[in-house]
């Protein structure tokens, strides 16, 4: 049996059926095309996977269309694809998405998704310089399990069935060789090389992963867009980062994920490439007496707020 023997209810074979869009006959007349750039094929990359993991629910933008196997494709589904390849046939441009085949050229598939996560974070630190800039009281993390708060002085509050409690201090953020609080934070410098730099440093005891260090800064601290976008441009030069592609946090929203693997465990982080917002954060121990653990975060907001409840 090959790869494209599946049937369909309606007699049509998996090969069929990916090819029953608008603009198949179009697209398989264009041929071969010139290949975008790395930053243009990340963008369009990440685009189109939030549109999959979403089914279509926002339009296409003209320059890529994903080609990835789907089985029983929902008729929605169809309609995005073909919207997509319009866009292609257009502008000359074909992208391939989780195809699972590194691009001739780019040597093994784990460095050229490694070299895409590099291209993808460097983008979304564009898309997050680009966030307005507020300011409150307190910085609010309204996760999965609920709402934290911390204050300017780094009093740490969490709240419980509507009623607030102090859980005293907040540990400073941990940033290479740097221990900051919220006024030290303020005073970081924004400039991505020495970003990096700080994040290179050789770890102290018991110190967190460089990723955990830039994950953490980007959604538990009052972190100006300026500064969160010369963090995701300071992780694009983690060579351990690489790019996992589209998928959906615990709660269904699509976005984007990167991942940062240790000598005894994984680091996964989805972004939501439309807003730069870190979506889920996902710890995984690979090695060792823990090994199998899983915790994770999903962070349902996160943001400025002058009051407490």
């Amino acid at each position: 049996m090959t790869a494209y023997d599946d049937t369909e209810d309606n007699g049509m074979n998996e090969r069929g059926a990916l090819l029953d869009f608008p603009g198949a006959d179009e697209l398989a007349t264009a041929g071969i095309v010139e290949p975008l750039s790395e930053r243009a094929l990340a963008r369009v990359l990440a685009e189109v996977e939030a549109a999959v993991a979403t089914e279509g629910t926002t339009g296409p933008k003209a320059g890529a269309v994903a080609l990835t196997p789907i089985r029983r494709a929902s008729g929605r589904r169809r309609a995005l694809i073909g919207l997509l390849t319009t866009a292609a046939v257009a502008t000359g441009v074909v992208t391939y998405a989780n195809t699972g085949a590194a691009p001739a050229g780019t040597g093994t598939h784990s460095e050229a998704r490694a070299n895409d996560a590099s291209v993808f974070l460097d983008d979304i630190s564009t898309v997050a310089a680009t966030q307005s800039a507020t300011t409150g009281k307190y910085w609010k993390m309204r996760t999965a399990v609920g709402d934290a708060y911390i204050s300017r002085s780094m009093d740490y509050y969490v709240v419980n069935n509507g009623k607030a409690y102090k859980k005293g201090q907040r540990p400073d953020w941990q940033f290479g060789p740097k221990d900051l609080d919220w006024k030290g934070l303020e005073q970081l410098t924004t400039d991505s090389a020495k970003l990096l730099t700080l994040l290179q440093t050789p770890p102290r005891p018991k110190s967190i992963s460089p990723f955990d260090q830039a994950v953490t800064l980007l959604t538990d601290s009052p972190a100006s867009p300026k500064l969160r976008a010369g963090v995701y441009k300071a992780m694009a030069g983690l060579k351990a980062v690489k790019l996992v592609g589209q998928v959906k946090d615990s709660t269904g929203r699509g976005g984007t994920a990167v991942e940062f693997a240790e000598a005894k465990s994984v680091g996964r982080v989805i972004i939501d490439p439309k807003t730069s917002a870190i979506l889920e954060y996902t710890f995984t121990w690979t090695a060792g007496p823990s090994k199998g653990r899983v915790t994770h975060q999903t962070f349902l907001s996160t943001g400025f707020t002058d009051k407490i409840g």
